[in-house]
């Protein structure tokens, strides 16, 4: 078999087991890596072990390694020779085969086994992220997190209004206080969002875009509606002389 070069993938995965005719949940597609494999008998999910899925059954604890490149589909043996290899080190895997590549998952603790036993067998594997790479990667996990937010703005407006009021809103200064206020109401958003986007996540995609969720209020409608319920103190009557 021909020396490969393997890219460790970041973070821990979980492969998840639901029925056949559960619908792919959308917290999947919030994962920066994820596999999906339905037959009538069964939905097999590989996804991010942070994204909550309810499932059957799940394996958490799972690395994963990408074969670097592309792979021609007349090549052979590719798969199988990584396979023979981990087995010979007594590692099993897991292995999900996407157009361009193969990617190999097996158990986080065995990671370092298997990196030297595919070293030892003629493989590379890739140098770490530079920080500005990691950089783009979690960017990108932002965008994901925001999209996410995006199709449920009308819920994030309801809730603001409910439980923190756009009076309220109004009447806090800078982003540091604002943060405060918004990230309260961060346990109330619908399950489904709660358990894919990161709680600051969503408090800085509030903040930045709080003009757009919520109309703008001006500032002399605020602070009536602010006083809007207190009672009215009478003025006193002027002694008589």
């Amino acid at each position: 078999m021909k020396s490969l070069k393997f890219f460790i993938l970041d973070g821990a995965f979980a492969i998840h087991r639901l029925k056949a005719e559960v619908a792919i949940p959308k917290a999947v597609y919030a994962s920066p890596f994820y596999a999906i494999a339905k037959s009538e008998n069964e939905l097999s999910i590989v996804a991010a072990e942070k994204i909550a899925i309810e499932s059957e059954r799940s394996e958490p604890g799972w690395s994963a390694l990408r074969v670097e490149g592309t792979l021609d589909f007349g090549e052979t043996g590719i798969l199988a020779g990584i396979a023979a290899t981990l087995a010979k080190a007594g590692i099993s895997i897991f292995a999900v085969s996407t157009f361009d590549t193969d990617y190999i998952l097996l158990k986080s603790g065995q990671l370092k086994e298997a990196k030297a036993a595919l070293t030892a067998a003629g493989h590379k594997f890739a140098r770490p992220r530079k920080p500005e790479e990691e950089k783009t990667a979690a960017s990108w996990a932002v965008s994901a997190y925001r999209e996410v937010l995006e199709k449920h703005i009308p819920a994030i407006r309801s809730l603001l209004t409910e439980k923190i009021g756009p009076a309220s809103l109004a009447t806090l200064r800078g982003k540091a206080a604002l943060g405060v206020a918004v990230g309260s109401a961060y346990e109330f958003l619908p399950t489904a969002v709660r358990i894919v986007v990161p709680r600051q996540v969503f408090v800085d995609f509030v903040v930045e875009n709080l003009d757009r969720i919520l109309p703008k209020m001006p500032e002399s409608n605020a602070k009536t509606q602010g006083r809007k319920g207190a009672k009215k103190t009478p003025a006193k009557e002027t002694a008589k002389k």
